[in-house]
């Protein structure tokens, strides 16, 4: 775990909101490509689930059916590998510097497009062979698993970022579990228990008041779900009433639980530093109360169980003067799940954790909404560093936090500060704020005189309230050994240089020589190993060369020291972005280098220190 180091640079919130922003689809096309290969194999898994279990003589037309347990529960199967196979790639997790999931996601990938078609195929021709008879399920499959396809890979972007959050912090907690820090405002759990107990009590007055309006609004609603039935006709207003129904119930019982359950953490986290603390105290009142309240006839804030019926569409008509008008209306199917078979084996883990699932990742959406992230290498000592990635604070540190000194805050100027500000105030105010031009540790700031320490909280304190300076507290950190940068090479895919820059003085080498020695390299390793795998690093000694490919060009970076995701990073960024600047001269590059003499500026907008 202590060789893991990750990329994680800005907040869920801001994460989200550049995905969603960004008109890049090239990785979700991929992900539906290999959806869509793998469904003759599930559609042919299914009727062999349901041949198995007994359940191959359940059709659509009775009124019940198991395919919808079948696909939710393999579809959360499989969105859960590929997703995890995602946040591996986009997290740009590396062990010793190698990123491994890239190299899973693409092995992993190629195998299944490989294995994948032939097997598809295979599944068509057997399953018509032995089902053609159910026509209905095919078509009923088909579209649930390409809608289910569909919505997945567009809510990817939204859902990513906070799993890779709560991925990384996961790996940080595991990494640092042994070390123990004394956060004094984790007394502050006390918020996160009262907070809970008034969720618990809103929850039960509000669901009494929903269950006795849903009587008075709803007084024959179990007639109007009975008519509901996907083998029955029902009436306009019994099909109106159903939809009610069902908007009704999803308000009630699902929206109002979740965002009730929502406020409490949010608003706890706030006072507590450790948010696992905060979820632990949080469900430890919440779990308890929701597996007794069924007990007495009340549904829980966190709802344990399988649904009762699937909602579908299903075409329906009404006789006007004879004539008889088709539309198309919302219809039940009862859910059958067998709880002592394979299906009911399987579903376990959805059923118990989807809606804590959907507590842990919506509160922390909602809790790091306007956060803003800040990276900073820390010295360790002269071979290795900290990478800290600090959020800002909702509040100022306790005074008995400050005091011992365990927590490395980070100080900054606010956004909103200015030097105006400053004109009636006196002169250490001043001067620490002119020290704060550049973003500091506190314990750099802070005195070593017991006296004056205290002191300075309170101008800190000060300074906080006036909105002058921002507090950040780390969220997760790594360590990682010093690199030392030597040189960048920027090389035309025949093998011709384009861009060079040195960063050390005693590095200087010959461009030619070593656009040349790649060239030779490359074409070597391709016709020794017959590989199509491109060459990504190389050894030699105390110096490595790292190389990134675009469409064009590639990057090679020569460095001293052990490769980092934050440097392979940073070499990936600067070779896109060149490419991308002289995309029209590069795609008939005639030899002149005039063009890229002024990229030194882009190398030290990327190669920037932290």
């Amino acid at each position: 775990m202590n060789s893991l180091t990750y990329e994680l640079n800005q907040s869920p919130y801001d994460a989200i909101k550049k995905g969603i922003m960004k008109s890049d689809w090239t990785r979700e096309k991929e992900i539906l490509k290999l959806l869509i290969v793998l469904l003759p194999i599930s559609l042919y898994l299914l009727q062999v689930v349901l041949s198995v279990t007994g359940h191959e003589t359940d059709t659509l037309t009775t009124g019940e059916t198991t395919l919808g347990w079948f696909l939710e529960i393999l579809f959360a199967y499989l969105a859960t590998f590929i997703f995890s196979i995602e946040i591996l790639f986009s997290s740009r997790i590396a062990l010793k510097g190698r990123l491994f999931g890239e190299t899973i996601r693409t092995q992993t990938y190629k195998s299944l497009y490989t294995v994948g078609a032939p097997i598809s195929i295979l599944s068509i021709i057997l399953f018509i062979a032995n089902y053609s008879e159910s026509l209905t399920v095919i078509t009923y499959f088909f579209a649930y698993f390409i809608m289910t396809s569909i919505i997945f890979i567009l809510f990817l972007k939204f859902f990513e970022p906070i799993s890779i959050f709560i991925f990384v912090k996961l790996i940080n907690w595991w990494r640092n579990r042994k070390e123990k820090v004394r956060i004094t405002n984790n007394r502050n759990v006390i918020y996160v228990l009262t907070y809970s107990v008034f969720a618990v009590v809103a929850y039960l007055i509000l669901f009494w008041v929903s269950y006795f309006g849903y009587i008075s609004a709803f007084p024959n609603g179990d007639a109007i779900i009975e008519s509901a039935n996907f083998n029955q006709n029902q009436s306009l207003l019994y099909a109106f009433g159903f939809d009610m129904i069902n908007l009704y119930n999803f308000l009630t019982l699902t929206v109002l639980p979740l965002t009730i359950s929502i406020i409490p953490i949010v608003y706890g986290l706030k006072k507590l530093y450790s948010k696992s603390l905060g979820y632990l105290t949080f469900f430890s009142i919440i779990l308890p109360i929701s597996i007794l309240l069924p007990m007495f006839g009340a549904f829980g804030l966190v709802t344990f169980g399988a649904d009762f019926y699937w909602i579908t569409g299903q075409t329906s008509y009404t006789s006007v003067f004879g004539f008889n008008f088709f539309t198309l209306r919302s219809a039940g199917l009862d859910a059958t799940l067998i709880e002592n078979n394979i299906l009911g084996y399987l579903s376990i883990p959805y059923i118990y954790t989807r809606y804590i699932f959907n507590i842990i990742i919506w509160s922390l959406i909602t809790s790091y909404i306007g956060k803003s992230f800040k990276t900073k290498n820390v010295p360790k000592d002269e071979n290795s560093l900290s990478k800290m990635i600090f959020s800002n604070v909702d509040e100022l540190m306790h005074f008995d936090d400050y005091i011992a000194g365990e927590v490395p805050y980070l100080i900054t100027q606010s956004d909103d500060f200015k030097a105006e500000d400053l004109i009636t105030e006196r002169d250490e105010i001043k001067e620490l704020m002119s020290l704060l031009e550049k973003e500091k540790l506190l314990s750099e700031l802070t005195p070593s005189d017991e006296n004056e320490k205290k002191r300075f909280y309170f101008t800190l304190k000060y300074l906080y309230s006036k909105g002058f300076v921002e507090i950040f507290r780390p969220e997760f950190s790594y360590d990682t050994e010093i690199v030392e940068k030597q040189g960048l090479y920027i090389i035309y895919d025949d093998g011709r240089g384009l861009f060079d820059y040195s960063f050390s003085k005693e590095f200087d080498q010959d461009p030619g020589l070593i656009s040349g020695m790649f060239s030779a390299i490359t074409s070597f390793i391709k016709e020794t190993t017959r590989s199509q795998d491109l060459l990504k690093t190389i050894d030699h000694g105390d110096i490595r060369i790292l190389i990134e490919y675009g469409d064009r060009i590639f990057g090679a970076f020569f460095i001293k020291g052990k490769q980092s995701t934050e440097i392979r990073g940073q070499l990936k960024e600067f070779v896109s972005r060149f490419e991308n600047k002289y995309a029209e001269i590069l795609k008939n590059w005639n030899g002149e280098l005039i063009h890229f003499k002024e990229d030194f500026k882009l190398v030290g907008q990327v190669f920037k220190e932290e």
